[in-house]
């Protein structure tokens, strides 16, 4: 039993299914099937109509079936699924950044403002996504604007509504952390501003902005998803008029819910439920990478008992023998999987934003 307490399972869980989110995200358009244009079509057999749409597994051919106009549900979400990962990604290191960054300088002010503590309060009942809703709709349906180009708009703004409330959890851990004694230490030793707040303070913080990172991606995917409920798809909707249909061009994961959302009244509940399993396997995912990193430093810090945490561990800690590391290899496992996670992020992106990606996705 004591050796089961002391094995993290929902860290191993996150990363290993995130590590797969991201495999898909990357090559999933080369292990596709089917083009988006390839299309199903009625066809005789055996004296019977078989017409789309098809149902899972009921061929090689279109293993997860097709939709109501005989297009491949495998490929839809193998092609979809890099939008919604890699935009959520992108979104929240925008906004983590900046918001740290100024979270930070704000934290360490000897009084904050009143106006900004009242602002940060009353932007907290703000729903975001109808703000994003009054900025998207006027430009989304039937736009000229191709679709790289309403994406970054969306990252963009997306990401300028969101800083506001980074910026106030920031600033609430930094003055917590700037009350500490072994900082009021470095201040008496003439430490300037800078050198206190990277050298001092944000190391104290790093665990939990990985954390709030990680939980950030979630919020921006459930974000995303509310706005595919009134038809706001990622990098455009298109819209037909008789009947009046919407369509998402880019075929995200969350545009795939929204345009297919009234299939869940029809026989073909597949339709729906596929794109939308594959959406909470994805927030599932993430979450429990959060839930592990937490666990990960709170089992660390049940160490060192004068650390306060303000919780209690459910990991029962490993001692570290410090002295088998090699001094070749001074990076720790999280740190190399963190970088490893920034590297493969950053390759990804130039290649999905650099157009080649959403050529395929708009034909």
């Amino acid at each position: 039993m004591n050796k089961l307490l002391r094995i993290n399972f929902p860290l191993y869980i996150g990363v290993f299914l995130v590590s797969i989110l991201l495999f898909l995200a990357i090559f999933g358009p080369s292990l596709a099937p089917h083009e988006l244009t390839d299309q199903f079509k009625t066809k005789y057999i055996d004296g019977d109509v078989v017409a789309p749409p098809v149902k899972p597994f009921e061929t090689k051919e279109w293993p997860l079936g097709t939709d109501r106009w005989g297009y491949d549900l495998a490929s839809k979400i193998l092609i979809g699924i890099r939008y919604t990962i890699f935009v959520a990604l992108a979104v929240t290191f925008i906004k983590m950044v900046v918001g740290t960054v100024i979270g930070i300088y704000v934290g360490t002010w000897k009084r904050s403002p009143q106006w900004l503590v009242a602002f940060e309060n009353a932007w907290g009942y703000v729903p975001l996504f109808l703000i994003l809703y009054f900025f998207l709709r006027p430009i989304t349906f039937n736009s000229p604007l191709e679709a790289n180009k309403l994406i970054w708009y969306f990252i963009l703004i997306a990401s300028a509504v969101s800083i506001p409330s980074i910026i106030s959890s920031v600033r609430q851990k930094t003055q917590e952390v700037n009350k500490s004694v072994f900082i009021e230490a470095a201040r008496a030793l003439g430490a300037g501003k800078n050198r206190m707040v990277w050298r001092h303070i944000f190391p104290q913080m790093k665990e939990s902005l990985l954390i709030m990172f990680v939980l950030e991606i979630v919020y921006v995917i459930t974000m995303m998803g509310q706005l595919a409920l009134v038809n706001i798809f990622l990098g455009g909707t298109y819209m037909t008029f008789d009947p009046i249909l919407y369509h998402s061009i880019t075929q995200e994961l969350s545009g795939l819910v929204g345009q297919n959302r009234s299939a869940i009244y029809g026989a073909d509940k597949f339709v729906l439920l596929l794109p939308f399993g594959t959406l909470i396997l994805i927030t599932i995912a993430f979450s429990l990478l959060a839930n592990g990193l937490k666990n990960r430093f709170q089992s660390n810090y049940q160490r060192n008992p004068w650390i306060k945490t303000g919780q209690e561990p459910r990991l029962i800690p490993q001692r570290k023998n410090y002295s088998a590391q090699s001094k070749l290899w001074p990076l720790r496992g999280e740190r190399l999987a963190v970088l490893l996670l920034l590297l493969v992020f950053v390759l990804a992106s130039l290649y999905v934003l650099g157009g080649d990606g959403w050529k395929m996705a708009s034909k």
